[in-house]
């Protein structure tokens, strides 16, 4: 049978149990360094939470701030859009009521020379055809006076024969050729107031196809009655696009604080170890202190 050293034997009862209480004591303070780093965690975590929610709604009303200017942008710019179109658009309205009333005063100027015009043209109608009248007069005039002379010339040829005291067939011969004489010239009185009438009726004629001649002339330089143009298309309103809000954001959930999984070391788990190395020692003892 071996001989255990009693000595030997306390010295791995103590041994045991100093290292039992130094295990202990090192994995109390594993676990207290594992809380710390679970509370500066947690508190990191805590710390860029409300970073990244406060920079979340900066970013946010930033978003609302640049959705308002680019609504305010485009109702500018469409409203300085519609105002030059409505600005044009009343332009163009006033020229077309000027250039409408400019037509309107040239066709009254066409109009009012065209009724001088047509004015001059019966005036020169009537004093030609009152010129031809005259001349015609003055040849009726004329040929009456000729035919008094003719007759006063025929009674003288008449008278003269008489007083020749010529009588018979010789007296017959002269009264007939003074007759003669006198018809002959009647006759060429006749033919000289035909054709004067028939001169009179001719210039009468052209003298009425020039007046019409003239108003034609007149009537080609009327000028149409003006129309008015259609009416310019009214703007319309500018399309505005649908600008939607930026989306509200939502909370996030908070942080949550670790949860230390390192066991703490019990009492009764040092007792344990005090047991054991006990239990060793005696062992060693071969189960006996005596």
């Amino acid at each position: 049978m071996a001989v255990i050293d009693p000595f030997s034997a306390v010295v791995a009862g103590v041994s045991g149990i100093f290292g039992a209480v130094s295990g202990a004591s090192a994995q109390n303070q594993a676990r207290e360094a594992e809380q710390r780093r679970i509370e500066q965690q947690y508190k990191a975590d805590k710390q860029n939470y409300r970073f990244n929610w406060q920079s979340t709604k900066r970013e946010y009303n930033y978003r609302v701030k640049e959705t308002n200017i680019a609504r305010q942008n485009q109702e500018a710019n469409l409203s300085y859009l519609e105002q030059s179109a409505r600005n044009e658009y009343l332009d163009n309205l006033a020229i077309r009521e000027f250039d409408y009333a400019n037509q309107v005063r040239q066709y009254n100027e066409s109009e009012r020379i065209y009724g001088l015009q047509k004015g001059f043209n019966a005036l020169a109608q009537a004093q030609a055809q009152a010129n031809e009248d005259r001349r015609y007069q003055e040849i009726l005039t004329g040929m009456a006076f000729d035919q008094q002379n003719m007759l006063v010339q025929m009674l003288q040829e008449e008278g003269a024969v008489v007083a020749r005291g010529v009588s018979g067939r010789s007296a017959a011969k002269s009264l007939g050729s003074v007759l003669a004489g006198y018809g002959r010239n009647q006759a060429i009185a006749a033919e000289s107031l035909l054709s004067a009438q028939r001169e009179t009726n001719a210039a009468s004629r052209q003298i009425a196809l020039d007046r019409y001649g003239a108003d034609l002339a007149a009537e080609s330089r009327r000028m149409l009655k003006p129309l008015k143009a259609p009416a310019p298309t009214a703007p319309l309103a500018m399309p505005r696009a649908t600008i939607l809000d930026p989306l509200k954001p939502k909370k996030p959930p908070k942080p949550r604080k670790g949860v230390n999984t390192m066991p703490a070391a019990s009492g009764l788990a040092i007792a344990n170890n005090f047991v054991t190395s006990g239990l060793e020692a005696y062992k060693m003892f071969g189960g006996s202190f005596t």
